[in-house]
């Protein structure tokens, strides 16, 4: 089972807002670029985000986010269904299968049941605090092109011409 692409964007931006506490309020462009999440992908998450009670907007001369909950009572398994927009796990692993899913008359999804509440526990036990400082910082792979380093050209000195004057 992967998350999403936005579910991984979300953590490591909060995980970056936890970092980097004494240094907000933190606009999402500060975040996309530190992260290399691309932005206008990132603006619609915290929309999520802002709905969802875990951050607030700032406006004015210092705008941007800050925690309108305290990351010690964020989780991961709450956040994660925030993003998503439904519980995670609860369908069946054979989502087209004709049994009927039910743990009574599959012991697949019998077994997927268990070991997802383990998951599920594990993710809930989990807040952003202990996510933010128990993870590596670093980048997403793929950097969109407008946070790719431009090389610039040296510059050249133009020539004059001088025109004859008769």
């Amino acid at each position: 089972m992967k998350v999403s692409k936005a579910a991984a964007y979300s953590l490591h931006a909060l995980m970056y807002m936890v970092r980097h506490t004494t240094q907000l309020p933190a606009t999402t462009n500060t975040i996309a670029k530190a992260e290399g999440i691309p932005h206008g992908y990132l603006a619609k998450i915290f929309q999520k985000l802002v709905k969802a009670g875990f951050v607030k907007a700032v406006r004015g001369k210092n705008r941007g986010y800050v925690f309108a909950k305290s990351p010690e009572e964020i989780n991961l398994q709450e956040l994660f269904e925030v993003i998503e927009g439904q519980s995670l796990f609860d369908g069946c692993l054979l989502q087209h299968c004709e049994c009927g899913g039910t743990p009574e008359n599959c012991c697949i999804f019998a077994k997927w049941i268990n070991a997802t509440k383990k998951i599920k526990q594990l993710l809930a036990e989990t807040s952003l605090v202990d996510a933010a400082w128990n993870h590596p910082e670093h980048r997403f792979y793929s950097l969109p092109d407008s946070l790719k380093t431009v090389k610039k050209k040296p510059k050249t000195k133009a020539k004059r011409s001088k025109a004859k004057v008769s």
